[in-house]
């Protein structure tokens, strides 16, 4: 594994096309469908994920395995995120996705509230927990099924370990709520955000 710190347009340009279509083109079930519903197009989604690939390019916390057969976005509670120059820079790229700051702004405000609980990364911050949260991770298409996302998954386990915390991350669709879950995660909760679901999960050392 290794911390990317530049890459090409091109090379960004491909990767966020990669996760966007995971978000635009899987096969959600009935009330779920995630952050689909606020974009326009597949394009504007794909621009939305440049501004995650981005701010962890420039926050050194954006990681590749050792030949780029996967991509994951990783940020904790030590410091380990977005400068404040950078979280400006994404929210502009992110309201040019959405179409609008009121977008932007009504999109963060579903997003973080909902029914059944507050997103575990908001309640964790409240009772000043610390964690590990994985912000985005996308195995390429050649590579997909090869056991690159558990080396991924791995990678952001050992991180947990290393810091005494728990590892988190929400996800859209129970489909890939299951493949987190056999990759060694717990579903702490499911909630309403937005009229669809979230699925909050977690790893803990303890728990294995």
């Amino acid at each position: 594994m290794k911390k990317i710190r530049s890459l090409s347009k091109a090379k960004i340009d491909e990767i966020s096309a990669l996760i966007g279509a995971s978000f635009w083109d899987w096969p959600y079930e009935e009330g779920e469908g995630g952050l689909k519903p606020f974009f326009p197009s597949k394009e504007a989604m794909t621009e939305y994920m440049k501004s995650f690939v981005i701010a962890g390019i420039e926050s050194g916390t954006f990681y590749s395995t050792d030949n780029g057969e996967g991509y994951i976005l990783i940020t904790d509670t030590n410091g380990n995120h977005p400068n404040f120059g950078s979280i400006v820079r994404m929210a502009k790229r992110m309201k040019n996705a959405l179409g609008g700051w009121g977008k932007l702004f009504s999109f963060l405000k579903q997003a973080n509230s909902g029914s059944k609980g507050k997103p575990l990364e908001i309640q964790m911050k409240k009772q000043k927990k610390p964690y590990v949260k994985v912000e985005m991770l996308i195995v390429t298409e050649k590579y997909q099924g090869q056991g690159y996302m558990r080396k991924l998954m791995e990678f952001a386990y050992r991180m947990a370990d290393k810091n005494g915390c728990p590892c988190i991350l929400d996800t859209d669709a129970k489909g890939k709520c299951d493949r987190y879950v056999h990759l060694g995660m717990k579903l702490v909760q499911t909630r309403e955000a937005a009229g669809c679901k979230i699925y909050d999960l977690m790893y803990s050392k303890g728990d294995t």
